[in-house]
């Protein structure tokens, strides 16, 4: 809703608003939010003005301006290389865009007894568990239900996770040096807590990554469920032909 009285330049606003639009996938992931001309019809306001807030969303990343036919979003979407186990916030980064992360939950718990064996022998009896929400251009992206071995537990605060990605302080100041880690992704329903975080009802379409982390002597450091609504996260993946016989 633009606002002509505000002290925010109507630019800004517009681009505000298309911004969250765009974040939102009102568009799609290469849609078209209009030309300009559309866009002055639909603020009511100058060809100058729109043009403004749309070169405004061209120098963040999120469209590309084609003459004559109107401009369309580059990506609303984050897109996994799946060329290692990358946090979310590293994805983030990728899409130039207001970011912001929360906490809502941190607590030391006793594993879950539904947890696979190798899982509950690497965190110990108990466990901190944390959930971390990542949110873009205050909408919500992902909802990280983490488990991190008890041994480690008084490592980190509520503060620092949210500041810091688990890897991050697990090599400064722990001193743990990262190895490899296993990770399954899924289409599944939003259930439980992700539904609460992510503002979604339940067994709404998400993709899941399930992982597990490991430490270069191959202990296990992390225990992670990562959802995402389905249209805010791709995959992709670049793979060679198998040969066929002739």
């Amino acid at each position: 809703m633009i606002d002509k009285n505000s002290a925010t330049p109507m630019y800004e606003q517009i681009a505000n608003e298309l911004r969250k639009e765009i974040v939102s996938n009102v568009y799609g992931n290469r849609g078209n939010i209009g030309t300009h001309q559309q866009l002055t019809q639909r603020f009511g306001v100058s060809i100058i003005t729109v043009r403004k807030a749309v070169q405004l969303l061209e120098s963040e990343g999120l469209v590309t301006i084609q003459q004559g036919k109107g401009t369309f979003v580059r990506r609303s979407n984050l897109v996994d290389p799946l060329k290692g186990l990358t946090a979310i916030t590293d994805l983030m980064k990728s899409m130039d865009v207001k970011t912001a992360t929360t906490v809502p939950v941190y607590e030391m718990m006793p594993t879950p007894e539904n947890l696979q064996r190798d899982v509950q022998d690497g965190l110990g009896k108990n466990t901190l568990f944390l959930c971390r929400v990542a949110n873009v251009n205050d909408v919500p992206y992902s909802c990280a239900e983490m488990y991190i071995p008890e041994k480690y537990a008084q490592c980190f605060t509520r503060e620092s996770v949210a500041e810091n990605t688990i890897y991050s302080i697990y090599q400064n100041p722990i001193g743990i040096k990262l190895g490899r880690g296993k990770q399954i992704i899924r289409a599944t329903g939003a259930e439980g807590i992700n539904a609460r975080c992510l503002n979604l009802p339940n067994n709404w379409p998400v993709l899941q990554i399930e992982r597990k982390a490991y430490s270069e002597s191959g202990e296990l450091i992390q225990y992670l469920i990562l959802t995402y609504e389905a249209s805010k996260y791709s995959f992709e993946v670049e793979m060679e032909l198998k040969k066929q016989d002739p």
